[in-house]
């Protein structure tokens, strides 16, 4: 691994690490969210994370063929 000049990564490596650990822990946690919900936790919750952030009242996973799948009109 070169240093070029100007190219360096703006934080040390331990740091990198930590703030990475704690984003997956971040995650993790409002994927679990979705799991209350009647989401399966690994894909879709973590995937809902990312289209939807932290779930709604009305929003969650309902029973269909082949498994859960999300609805905005969430009954549970």
């Amino acid at each position: 691994m070169s240093d070029a000049p100007g190219r360096r990564w703006p934080l040390k490596r331990s740091t990198t690490i930590v703030l990475a650990c704690l984003l997956l822990i971040l995650w993790t946690a409002v994927a679990g969210q979705w799991a209350d919900k009647g989401c399966r936790f690994v894909p879709d919750s973590y995937a809902l994370v990312i289209g939807h952030g932290t779930p709604d009242r009305t929003e969650g996973c309902e029973s269909e063929p082949g498994g859960p799948q999300y609805t905005d009109n969430y009954q549970g």
